[in-house]
């Protein structure tokens, strides 16, 4: 008799039935393919470590865009021109939705609420925005064209960081607003 490798109990797994076969072509259920000895998908574990580096990754880089959104809000009156000049039609209502898009992207990463939506609402964001109010291949002094150039550059790097959040799989550890395990309990 073989003896079944064991694994950890706090590991997701669910059972060995969830396998099934058609003739030569095993047909993969999401849990198998996510499990880390399967050679597919993220491996996701309940480490303490792996939880902790998540949630300061989330209240950080959610943090970020909800203090932005907040201060598209708050500075609407200064930030409005800024993208009329750059050619932004009604920049009043665009700072004002952007804000507003912004906040809940941030808040949806920190929560862990939806987050594949507040990926998509930031990735969204940046997308619209950078081409628009970063142009540098259209500056002329050096100088702004660098810093363009920088500004542009960096939020297409976001927009890869939230290309990998879409890609990870939910729910998240400590997220908020489920009963199921591994979530936060909610008032």
């Amino acid at each position: 008799m073989t003896e079944q490798p064991t694994r950890p109990p706090n590991e997701r797994y669910q059972s060995d039935s969830d396998s099934r076969s058609a003739g030569d072509i095993a047909v993969r259920v999401r849990a198998e393919v996510l499990r880390p000895d399967s050679g597919h998908g993220f491996p996701i574990r309940d480490s303490t470590f792996q939880k902790a580096a998540l949630m300061a990754g989330r209240i950080i880089f959610g943090g970020y865009f909800l203090y932005n959104g907040i201060n598209h809000l708050r500075n609407r009156q200064m930030l409005a021109p800024y993208a009329r000049a750059k050619g932004t039609p009604a920049a009043d209502l665009a700072v004002s939705a952007t804000g507003v898009m912004l906040i809940a992207g941030g808040a949806s990463v920190i929560a862990g609420t939806r987050p594949k939506l507040g990926a998509g609402l930031i990735a969204a964001f940046l997308l619209g925005v950078s081409p628009r109010m970063h142009a540098f291949w259209k500056e002329q002094d050096p100088q702004q064209r660098m810093a363009e150039m920088v500004n542009f550059t960096k939020n297409m790097a976001l927009v890869g960081s939230t290309l990998l959040l879409a890609a990870f799989p939910e729910p998240w550890p400590w997220h908020i607003g489920s009963r199921s395990r591994g979530a936060l309990p909610t008032a």
